[in-house]
This record gives structure tokens, C-alpha cells and sequence, in this order.
């Protein structure tokens, strides 16, 4: 996953360096749209994984890390969120810095079950 995002980091900066992209955007509109793509809520997974699963997996997208009820650890691999019971694991903390969250993909909060 993480060569993949390097290459598309490499090519993304390839297209940046054209005068004009053939479909006439600049950088800022392209990572933007990425972004909304990568926030974009998918019910049906909240259906199908349940909602913590579901917040965590697009928290993790986006770059942030959480931490589950009862554990000290911090979770920042998507693929190492832990597996078990889909209620077993309910978000306690969420640490966004630096992420690419954006207040579109805020249902996946609204639905999940958060701890205080």
C-alpha cells in the first residue's frame, strides 16, 4: 500500500509539473477531490463492518491514528486494526493531526459509538 501511494505521489507530481493538465486543474483541485474521495462515507460498510470499524478504517485513510476503549496503544496501520468482534472495539480517542479528514466523512463519527 505504501509503494502504491509513493508512485501515485510521484506521478502526481509529474502531472503538477505540466503548464497545463490536459483536463485543466491545477494541484490544489486534484488533492482536493482526492481527499473528498478518500473522506467519502460508505453506508453500506457501516452497515456491513459496523460503525467503529467503519470510522476507524477511514480515520486511518486519512492519516489519523485512534485508540480503542481499554488500551493503551495507538493504531495507525490500516492494515493491523485489530480483528474480533465487530463490537469489541469501540474508539475512544482520535488524533487527526496532519490528516486529510474533512467534514464530509464526519457520519462515519455521527454513527459510531465514541467514548468519552
Amino acid at each position: 500500500c505504501t509503494d502504491q501511494m509513493m508512485l501515485f505521489g510521484k506521478i502526481s507530481q509529474q502531472l503538477c509539473g505540466f503548464k497545463k493538465l490536459p483536463w485543466s486543474c491545477d494541484c490544489r483541485h486534484f488533492w482536493g477531490w482526492l481527499n473528498a474521495v478518500f473522506n467519502k462515507v460508505d453506508y453500506e460498510r457501516i452497515r456491513d463492518v459496523g460503525p467503529d470499524r467503519a470510522a476507524s478504517e477511514w480515520l486511518l485513510r486519512c492519516g489519523a491514528i485512534v485508540r480503542y476503549h481499554g488500551q493503551e496503544r495507538w493504531h495507525k496501520d490500516y492494515n493491523h486494526l485489530p480483528t474480533g468482534p465487530l463490537d469489541k472495539y469501540k474508539i475512544q480517542a482520535i488524533d487527526a493531526t496532519d490528516s486529510c479528514i474533512m467534514n464530509i466523512g464526519f457520519d462515519y463519527l455521527e454513527t459510531s459509538n465514541i467514548c468519552c
